[in-house]
């Protein structure tokens, strides 16, 4: 409570209608509804929801958050429906369409941000509480209470009488979703402070982390691969080190976007860079926040730019005209609540919680000695009679996270699983339905292969199988073209 009362204690002195701490005009927030709204959209549409009726009911998870949701009388319905799971998706992204293009704002908003939130809980659902799309659900659930349709909205041209939201109000509103993206950043960086001490900044440690994804990896499954290009070429410990030094030092310096509109500029440059650089050495994408770093761009500048050649008329300009009246103080409600929002995002780090949609953001924390690495490879073989490796990421039923978390869990048991068993099932009768890989598969092994990276780099096969789950399909129904 300390946290909560010294932080609404500072919400209420500062001006956030100053130019000085925020470019805080209705533009900025509208475009922040629009940057959120379509990263949001995108994530709703990625997904092919419906399938997630086929999925075996022993997959589910019952810890925590999913305990609550299973024990509610129609959720259960919901999930083996692949007709409601797909009105689910496709109402939510309707209202997250109307919150787009400011209709109906505030109740679209609201519907959309408590169906998007239900969305990423059924994929987790299967999978694990993995972090992509969280820091996208706060920003939904913040942006929905903010007048963030006082510009650049069918709400605000249907009704032109309509008074603009105070500057203080609408400056606090832009503070708040920078809170958000600040206080997940940081978090992370703290993480491996706290997790590894020192230690995390090895050169060796950074190594063996890139490796490890560079072997089962989720995008852009080259050939060649920068990592272990490196590795084979016997890059410097230091090289690493700096790779990840430089990550850190963009999380931990994230907050200054909360006080430095130089940083507004600055940071989320540069954490686009190391968004480009997780995905080059670990193949790991993030697009949620690779869109939402553009929430920082000064928009009223872009407009002023675009308005000496094309006169826009919009009304937001003149709002920004009237400096000279003194800004209203921020009231207690919003001050509050964000204050309550960043002490929960504090405590769930501090207590480690991992509680949907809350997380500790504990991302690679832990510091790792170089050495023998272990890895998953899928090899199918087909009815034609050729063996192909399959990418562990095409077993995962979202399109996000990678499906090491589930094939990883048969070395788990010391005998053939019934519920993984029909798991793999699932997964043949989908891939066989159109041909996925030109001819229907017969049998699946998944392995388990290690990798003495430190002795043999320049290994081919990049290791050996030391582990095998054989699975033969039982039955192939015809292929249906």
């Amino acid at each position: 409570m300390l946290l909560v009362g010294a932080l609404v204690k500072i919400f209420r002195v500062l001006d956030f209608s100053s130019p000085r701490l925020v470019n805080g005009t209705p533009r900025q927030l509208a475009w922040i509804r629009i940057v959120v709204c379509l990263t949001a959209l995108i994530y709703t549409l990625m997904e092919d929801l419906p399938a997630i009726a086929s999925m075996p009911t022993g997959m589910r998870n019952d810890d925590q958050f999913f305990h609550v949701l299973n024990s509610l009388p129609s959720y259960s319905t919901l999930l083996s429906s692949p007709y409601l799971l797909a009105t689910l998706q496709w109402t939510t992204a309707v209202l997250l369409f109307s919150g787009l293009i400011g209709f109906l704002t505030r109740p679209t908003l609201f519907l959309g941000s408590l169906g998007f939130f239900l969305m990423q809980a059924i994929l987790r659902h299967y999978t694990y509480q993995y972090h992509s799309g969280l820091v996208l659900i706060y920003l939904v659930l913040v942006i929905t209470w903010t007048p963030c349709a006082a510009t650049w909205s069918i709400d605000s041209w249907l009704n032109h009488q309509k008074p603009q939201p105070g500057r203080q109000s609408v400056g606090f509103s832009i503070y708040a979703c920078f809170a958000v993206m600040a206080v997940v950043y940081v978090l992370s960086g703290l993480s491996k402070l706290r997790g590894s001490g020192l230690d995390w900044f090895r050169g060796d440690n950074i190594e063996l982390k890139l490796v490890q994804d560079a072997l089962s990896p989720i995008f852009f499954d080259y050939k060649w691969k920068a990592t272990i290009w490196l590795v084979q070429h016997h890059a410097p410990g230091y090289v690493f080190a700096i790779i990840g030094t430089v990550g850190l030092i963009v999380e931990l310096g994230y907050v200054t976007v909360l006080f430095s509109r130089t940083a507004q500029i600055i940071i989320p440059i540069a954490a686009l860079g190391v968004h480009v650089g997780i995905l080059v050495f670990q193949h790991i994408l993030f697009p949620d926040l690779l869109m939402l770093q553009l929430i920082f761009l000064n928009v009223d500048w872009v407009t002023n730019f675009c308005g000496r050649h094309f006169r826009t008329g919009d009304r937001a300009a003149s709002a920004q005209v009237r400096n000279d009246i003194p800004p209203r103080p921020l009231s207690y409600l919003p001050a509050v609540a964000t204050a309550l929002m960043v002490a929960i995002f504090f405590v769930a780090w501090v207590w480690s919680v991992e509680y949907y949609p809350l997380s500790s953001w504990r991302m690679y924390s832990y510091a790792q000695r170089k050495g023998p690495l272990h890895y998953l490879k899928v090899i199918a073989t087909l009815e034609n009679g050729r063996s192909i490796v399959i990418p562990t990421r095409d077993f995962s039923p979202t399109w996000l996270p990678n499906g090491r978390d589930i094939l990883v869990r048969v070395f788990r048991t010391t005998r053939h699983s019934e519920k993984f068993d029909a798991f793999l099932s699932f997964y043949v009768q989908r891939r066989n339905r159109n041909l996925m890989f030109g001819s229907p598969i017969t049998r699946m092994e998944i392995q388990i292969w290690r990798w003495n990276y430190l002795v043999d780099p320049n290994d081919p096969r990049f290791g050996w199988a030391i582990g095998v789950y054989p699975y033969d399909v039982p039955s192939r129904p015809s292929p249906s073209r």
